[in-house]
């Protein structure tokens, strides 16, 4: 069993690696714990003798007690818990009858931790804030709840490609964390402190654990800033997250809140909906208009973005566009593609209903038996994708490869002959995104074939740097597609133009720039000038 619903396909593989062989049956303990009666039926009918419980960190993860007490109850004559942070050590599960006590004890205590967490003093703002100390590489505070659960993704790279631009232009960063960060992210930091785990009891929820982590957070922020001072805090937004006001407000700097939508509207709308979910929101709203309302700067992805924080109580003149963009010195220098019969068409993304993975299938109907697709990532609805290529005959043009570590997916994306971004969007209200693989793609100097939506068609032109097509149309992004291979260089100018202006104005040294220009501080020298 995974820990979360998002982990369910990587469990597979790292089954496979610990037992040897492939398991028979592979499910999200959430899910397991809405219908035990269905869940323990399964285990039967498959004939499985032995459960695992795969997390992150045994340490840091949240429905503590009941999933080990869902491992308890299993049916089954083998029980494990497997930590992927204490790789070959096997942790023991207890049993039914303690775990049974202690969940019931936890409940009861759970909601101490989330009333303290709400009701926890808030710091005054001071009057002005604390001049920066003059240091040749004077240090940036950042803080991310929860990099100890997102290991790949459009999310790392936000935050590692920022703040590695604020290191191009001279600063130090120190990072706080809730749990070992990725190490993509801790490469792009100077320091790295992670917050002292939760007592069981503060995790019995995903709620909970959110809420409590303000408290041990702002501790390890506060012992990292004696250490190293900030000038400023600069803050990934996170539901039920406020510990960048709060540590901004007692160390009387400014605070940039990295701001991609509302928390609490993606609560809403993308989360299941449990009463105790329910229940919460009204309180994450409140912790969501402290934090942006404590803001110097709300570095907002998108123009919808910016809304959103209008919307939850910013201040407009602290709204900021700060797009995504690309880390330039990573992506592979564009090599001459061989003229070859058909075309290998390349996708990125999580497997998510917006990223139109099924746009992309489909439009392969429309287009001829040599042209091929490339998929590079992973999802829930995998399943659901690859029984649709089946059903409309084009799975076997279709090259599953999976989640790659990103050098290797920008390898694979440099040989295709064509980039497709098929985006749609059937949200509550406009699309707020700002693709990283967008800025990847065009800095991959390849032909791009993208949906006309939002943020992708305000930054890419019709004929000079893409082709853009209608969101949602399989079709049109198969004419899309078909233009670009038509064209006598096959798309090869389109690719250099795209390239060009990702180089120059689309990379992350230039979006740490547009925020440092919006605060009140000293920019210091780049360290190449320094000597």
């Amino acid at each position: 069993m995974a820990e979360s619903r998002y982990h369910v396909v990587g469990v597979s593989a790292a089954a496979a690696t610990i037992f040897g062989q492939e398991p028979a049956l592979v499910m999200a303990a959430s899910d397991a714990v809405r219908n035990f009666p269905g869940y323990c039926a399964d285990l039967r009918r498959h004939g499985i003798s032995g459960v695992a419980l795969f997390c992150n960190d045994a340490a840091r993860r949240p429905y503590a007690t009941p999933y080990e007490l869902l491992v308890a109850l299993s049916p089954v004559s083998e029980r494990r818990i497997i930590d992927a942070s204490r790789p070959g050590e096997k942790l023991s599960v207890g049993g039914a009858a303690p775990l049974m006590f202690r969940c019931a004890l936890d409940a009861v205590t759970a909601p101490s931790h989330v009333l303290r967490g709400l009701t926890a003093h808030r710091a005054d703002r001071r009057k002005g804030t604390r001049p920066a100390e003059q240091h040749e590489a004077p240090w940036v505070l950042a803080l991310w709840r929860d990099a100890g659960e997102t290991r790949v993704g459009g999310a790392v790279s936000h935050v590692s490609g920022i703040l590695a631009g604020f290191r191009q232009l001279g600063w130090q960063v120190a990072l706080v964390t809730n749990g070992e960060p990725p190490e993509q992210l801790r490469s792009a930091v100077d320091v790295v402190e992670v917050a002292a785990p939760l007592p069981r009891s503060a995790r019995f929820t995903r709620g909970s654990a959110w809420v409590a982590a303000n408290s041990s957070m702002r501790r390890a922020a506060l012992a990292l800033a004696r250490r190293t001072p900030p000038a400023f805090v600069y803050e990934r937004h996170a539901y039920f997250c406020r510990v960048g006001a709060d540590v901004s407000r007692e160390l009387g700097v400014p605070l940039v809140l990295e701001w991609n939508n509302s928390a609490v509207w993606a609560n809403r709308n993308l989360c299941r909906q449990g009463p105790l979910n329910r229940l919460l929101q009204r309180a994450g709203a409140q912790v969501e208009r402290y934090s942006v309302g404590s803001a110097t700067v709300v570095a907002a992805v998108s123009q919808a973005s910016a809304q959103m924080a209008r919307h939850a109580g910013a201040d407009p003149a602290t709204v900021a566009v700060v797009a995504n963009a690309v880390d330039a010195d990573s992506i592979p220098a564009p090599s001459s593609m061989p003229i070859r019969e058909g075309a290998l068409v390349g996708w990125s993304g999580s497997f998510d209903p917006w990223h139109g993975v099924e746009v992309a299938i489909e439009s392969l109907r429309n287009l001829p038996a040599d042209v091929e697709l490339v998929l590079i990532g992973d999802g829930q609805q995998r399943p659901e994708y690859e029984e649709l290529g089946r059903r409309l005959g084009v799975h076997d043009r279709i090259t599953w490869t999976g989640r790659l570590p990103r050098t290797e997916a920008l390898h694979v994306l440099s040989r295709c002959d064509v980039l497709v971004s098929p985006h749609q969007w059937a949200g509550n209200g406009p699309f707020f995104g700002s693709p990283i693989k967008l800025f990847e793609y065009m800095a991959l100097g390849r032909p791009i074939v993208a949906s006309r939506l939002g943020q992708i068609g305000e930054i890419l032109q019709d004929g000079v740097t893409a082709v853009l097509a209608e969101p949602g149309d399989p079709a049109d992004i198969a004419r899309g597609i078909a233009r670009v291979l038509a064209m006598p260089d096959r798309g090869a100018a389109w690719g250099a133009n795209a390239r060009c202006e990702a180089l120059e104005e689309h990379t992350w040294d230039r979006r740490a720039e547009q925020i440092l220009a919006r605060l009140p501080l000293p920019v210091p020298r780049p360290a190449m000038e320094r000597g």
